[in-house]
């Protein structure tokens, strides 16, 4: 799996799970979504040797969600840093790649929500 980080212009940068298919992101997600749904999160990003290990902290408390080993972009990782401060909001989804691209998977036939989060921070 893979961390995927990407910036827009005009709305709330999002990072992603990029799975390797649109059932096991589905599925996954569709589990996160019904126990998380209302929560808002603050995500640790750390450097394990060359991976990622991502840390969804929920700020109303509870379990943390880990996602271990993640592959990642480093210039993403640094367009991260360079523009956007540590108490940005941002939106949180699992993804899937395909051959024409990377995609949100449906839950019950609909688009998901996107789960808030309200920071984050880059552990070395």
């Amino acid at each position: 799996m893979q961390l995927l980080i990407k910036l827009y212009k005009d709305q709330a940068p999002r990072l992603g799970i990029i799975y390797p298919s649109e059932y096991q992101a589905a599925k996954s997600y569709e589990q996160l979504i019904e126990k998380h749904r209302e929560d808002s999160f603050h995500v640790s990003i750390e450097l394990i040797k060359g991976l990622i290990t991502l840390i969804l902290k929920p700020l109303n408390g509870g379990g943390n969600i880990i996602y271990k080993e993640l592959e990642f972009n480093v210039d993403q990782l640094k367009r991260l840093q360079t523009f956007c401060k540590t108490d940005t909001a941002m939106e949180f989804i699992h993804v899937y790649k395909k051959a024409t691209g990377i995609f949100i998977p449906k839950i019950r036939n609909k688009a998901p929500e996107l789960l808030k989060v309200k920071g984050y921070e880059i552990v070395y």
